[in-house]
């Protein structure tokens, strides 16, 4: 019997207890029950996927948490690496347009201030030479720079654990420091290409998903606008659920076991170490012997709440200095009629940009005249919506942190609708057949989401790569972690990709 089979063999006797239904967790579970080692998942919430989260009401359909499916070739490849082809699964179509973006008013002489970006690339080109000298040819050498950064993210960066900062700082990384870009903000790579302000910002948006604001952001990332422009939005026909349900799919044939409306409540140790996972189950305090455990469940809850003192990688203070990824302020609303003049994605920047984003990042409260997105998903899929109606989902990012309550929830709703009228000249109250709402307390007791945020740890400089909270805890050896507060970063592909991150490092350690 070789190694290889010998050490399968004693895996198989080992067992791992997943916390968390999210694409991290169902990701790490699926590889290491592949690796042979056997996986539950205990989940607190009744459905698979977290954030990832369907809302049904009235014949209407939302996405209530991530709504963009970004890097199809990633997605794509976790399916192909456990032997499946992700068509088969659900299918996945390209938005055209990949979105629509309202600006401030224009002044005369000026041109329109909607900005409707393709999906083709040679014509989103086009549009940008419209708008300055030279802008197709300033976007096509951006998005090729973005591309190269891409790849090397992809080959070198982002399916990488990281144990040291030598990890991080390694001859490959040092090579590549001016292709990457590691020493430039994020604004400063795209101010220096491009001059007018609607493509600056275009380009700017991204750095949303990564929970950071642009000037505190690496230039590395840029290679976003590749995403974007190069690989294109797309749509899970069924919405993210659709995603969640084929991974959950995938993770059962290798043999996950699932435990929906499970909570952890704590855990059980011997010797330094997990022994359980202590939940609360229909039968009531249980406790489910474990090896080792993949948290992907919140990070703070975990390390703060679930772990007692002794057993805590980080202090409070810690936690208290971290740049959280923005909360969101969402409103899943029901329209009796289509909505031709928005877009699937629709974003209105038509307010002070640096204003909004220093309410979340800088000097935190809610803010005075706020940014905000749509979206449409029945734009693209009709049956989210009854015949000749519209599903629509607006997004406000805030601060993590902030209280409210429904008269907060109320003014900004009454702020959104005056702004789609005022920019799109779509008048929505008498046509609204239902709405609800979701925000930081939702966060917090849906998820255990700390201080309510949407997005985990956003992804400045020094919250990049290994300087992210490390995947296995500080204080217990079989205690591992995924989900977005670790690396490699935020988003559901991200999350997905921790997951396999995780599992990795599992692996590595058992064979070492």
């Amino acid at each position: 019997m070789t190694a290889y089979w010998y050490r399968r063999m004693l895996w198989t006797m080992k067992s791992v207890v997943v916390i968390g239904a999210g694409f991290g967790g169902i990701s790490a579970a699926a590889h290491l029950a592949k690796a042979g080692f056997q996986v539950t998942v205990v989940e607190k919430n009744a459905w698979v996927g977290g954030r990832a989260r369907l809302l049904e009401r009235e014949g209407f359909r939302f996405d209530m948490g991530p709504s963009w499916y970004w890097m199809p070739d990633q997605h794509d490849r976790w399916f192909e690496e456990f032997g499946f082809d992700r068509s088969s699964l659900y299918q996945a179509r390209r938005v055209d347009p990949s979105y629509k973006v309202f600006f401030g008013d224009s002044e005369p002489g000026e041109q329109q201030n909607v900005v409707t970006v393709p999906a083709d690339f040679e014509e989103a080109c086009r549009i940008f030479a419209t708008y300055e000298k030279d802008g197709d040819v300033k976007l096509r050498r951006f998005v090729e720079r973005a591309r190269r950064k891409y790849d090397f993210a992809i080959d070198h960066f982002v399916y990488r654990n990281y144990r040291s900062i030598f990890d991080m700082v390694n001859s490959t990384m040092i090579k590549n420091i001016p292709q990457l870009n590691l020493l430039r903000s994020y604004r400063g790579m795209i101010n220096s290409s491009f001059s007018h302000p609607y493509l600056r910002k275009i380009l700017e948006f991204p750095v949303v998903f990564l929970g950071s604001f642009a000037r505190k952001t690496p230039a590395v990332y840029t290679l976003m606008n590749y995403i974007d422009f190069g690989l294109g939005t797309w749509y899970p026909e069924g919405g993210f659920t659709s995603v969640v349900q084929a991974m959950q799919h995938v993770a059962e044939k290798t043999g996950v076991e699932f435990r929906f409306s499970t909570p952890v409540t704590g855990f059980e140790f011997k010797g330094g170490k997990v022994s359980a996972v202590k939940v609360e189950s229909e039968h009531g305090q249980e406790e489910i012997k474990a090896d080792i455990v993949v948290a992907n469940a919140d990070y703070h809850h975990v390390d703060q709440e679930l772990l007692p003192p002794e057993y805590r990688s980080f202090t409070p203070q810690f936690w208290e200095k971290r740049t959280l990824a923005p909360a969101v302020l969402n409103y899943y609303i029901g329209v009796r009629r289509k909505l031709p003049e928005l877009a699937h994605h629709t974003f209105f920047f038509d307010t002070d940009w640096d204003e909004h984003f220093d309410t979340v990042y800088g000097n935190q409260r809610w803010p005075r005249e706020p940014l905000f997105y749509l979206h449409i998903p029945s734009a693209t899929d009709p049956s989210c919506a009854p015949e000749g109606q519209e599903a629509v989902f607006a997004l406000v990012p805030v601060a993590a942190g902030l209280q409210e309550d429904p008269k907060t929830r109320d003014h900004y709703f009454d702020i959104i609708l005056d702004r789609i009228e005022k920019r799109a000249g779509v008048s929505l109250r008498e046509d609204i057949v239902f709405t609800q709402t979701m925000s930081h307390a939702d966060f917090a007791a849906d998820y255990n989401s700390y201080k309510g945020n949407a997005f985990g740890l956003g992804q400045t400089l020094f919250q990049t790569a290994y300087f992210r909270p490390a995947n296995r805890s500080h204080k217990v050896s079989n205690l591992y972690y995924s989900g977005q507060y670790t690396v490699p970063g935020t988003g559901t592909t991200m999350s997905m990709i921790s997951g396999k991150v995780a599992a990795d490092r599992v692996i590595e350690d058992m064979n070492t």
